[in-house]
């Protein structure tokens, strides 16, 4: 008889539920809006709510409103047919897609994008952080060969003084002979 250990998998349990929090609070900065003639019409369509249900589990905003050419010029120079779904990233327009153009893949592509970004720039971040650091390796491995550069002078030096200091006193030192 094959028994789990309850304690064991309570905490895997409270695990994967703090993972799926943790997923859950990251929110891309990615609006979907539904643009549509009226309202009324987002209420009972299938397909918007069904865009709305995955974008909501893909951890994006989701908005409808009203067509407004005069106050939107995505609605202006982008749309073509309405219901109509802006996808904008950080606030700025990406793409405009249909309900009948794969719409769930426009909006995992998006997330895809805007995730690629993220980590090329923070690659990008990583290349400059290990330059800045090879660079003040550099310096200060220049400075320490500079200071024993000098440390090799003051010593040749000094030998060098020691060396004529020995050469006068073999000079100066008179024998007993000739002391007499």
């Amino acid at each position: 008889m094959n028994q789990s250990n309850p304690i064991i998998d309570v905490k895997d349990e409270k695990r994967k539920e703090e993972l799926q929090k943790e997923k859950s609070k990251t929110y891309y900065p990615i609006k979907v809006c539904c643009v549509v003639w009226d309202l009324t019409d987002a209420n009972g369509d299938k397909v918007i709510k069904m865009i709305k249900d995955h974008t909501h589990k893909s951890n994006a905003h989701f908005m409808t409103r009203v067509y407004d050419s005069s106050n939107y010029t995505d609605d202006r120079y982008e749309i073509t047919r309405l219901p109509a779904f802006h996808v904008y990233i950080k606030g700025a327009y990406n793409r405009t897609f249909y309900t009948n153009t794969r719409p769930l893949q426009h909006i995992d592509e998006c997330i895809e994008s805007y995730i690629q970004r993220l980590e090329s720039k923070k690659m990008k971040r990583k290349r400059w952080t290990t330059l800045y650091a090879s660079f003040v390796l550099w310096i200060k491995k220049m400075a320490h060969r500079e200071t024993r550069m000098e440390r090799y002078q003051r010593e040749e030096k000094e030998a060098n003084e020691l060396n004529e200091c020995k050469k006068r006193m073999e000079h100066s030192v008179i024998t007993l002979s000739e002391w007499n």
